[in-house]
Order: structure tokens, then sequence, then C-alpha cells
């Protein structure tokens, strides 16, 4: 489990499905995702992979307040499809947007990363035209280093290495 001040990061659990069936099924949440779309039966069998698999110190974890449970999203840290980085991904539901948990929650992962998980570099994606995102990855540190291609999809391309963050963190 990781805490910061106002949220607790855990490993994704078979309760969680209903909340990650929901965030997974809202469009809006999804425009930015690779991996949107699909029926609702193919939503729940993604959710139910992610859940069950594990990826030791990296994978999947939810995003909830630490005070009260409530859940805002989950963030992971996954193999990249090609090329053996570790990528930083997230998504969060609606209600939880503008008030800065995707960066304290993606801060939270990148410090696990490097600090207990002993990486020397991290990548982000995102779609260019994800601005939202592009703001969380440069508060955290990271930087465009061009475009490339990921699940068929053009997307930016954002790294940062250990060295350079921990004078921030």
């Amino acid at each position: 489990m990781l805490e910061t001040g106002r949220l607790r990061l855990r490993r994704l659990c078979p309760p969680d499905e209903p909340a990650l069936v929901a965030l997974d099924s809202d469009a809006e949440v999804m425009r930015y995702i690779g991996s949107r779309g699909g029926t609702p039966e193919e939503i729940v069998e993604r959710v139910r992979q992610r859940i069950v698999v594990d990826h030791g110190a990296l994978g999947w974890w939810i995003v909830e307040g630490r005070p009260d449970g409530v859940f805002h999203g989950v963030a992971a840290l996954l193999p990249m499809p090609e090329g053996g980085d570790i990528e930083l991904a997230y998504r969060f539901a609606r209600a939880s947007w503008g008030a800065g948990i995707a960066t304290e929650a993606a801060a939270a992962l990148v410090e696990h990363a490097f600090a207990r998980a002993g990486l020397a570099r991290l990548v982000a994606v995102t779609f260019p035209e994800n601005a939202a995102s592009r703001r969380v990855l440069g508060k955290l540190g990271f930087v465009h280093d061009g475009m490339s291609d990921y699940k068929g999809i053009a997307v930016a391309h954002f790294a940062v290495t250990a060295a350079a963050w921990r004078p921030r963190a």
C-alpha cells in the first residue's frame, strides 16, 4: 500500500470490479485511453484480467481517498508492449478531475518505481491532444521526447529518470 497526504494506493481486488467497470465504461474517461471501447462483456473481462495479474512490485493500483475510501481511479506501472520500458499510466473518475488527484497519485507511483522497485527510468504516453495528462507529466518532471506508436496509435512519448526525479522528491 502507498499513502500520500490525501490518497491511498492499493492493489486491485475482486470487490473493486464494479467501480473499475464503471470507470472503463465512461466514454469521457476513456477518450484518451488506447484500450477504450468494446462490449460490456469485453470491458468486464479486461477488468477481471487486471485484477488477477500479478506484476510483482509493478502493476495496477486503486486510487482512493485516505479518510473516506472514495474511489478516484486507477494508476499503474506496466511493461510497455515493446522496448522493455516501464510505463506510468492512470485514469480517474470525472468527479476527481481538476483536484490534483492525478498528480498526487502519479507522484506516489513514480517514487515507488524509483525508491522501492529500483527502476532507473519511467516512460508515459498520451494522446497529443490530452492537455491535462501532459500537465500532470510536466509537473512530475517527465520530459517530452517525441512521438511514438503505441498499439497502433500515434502518441506523445515522455520519460523521466531516477536521477532527474530524486532532486524533485
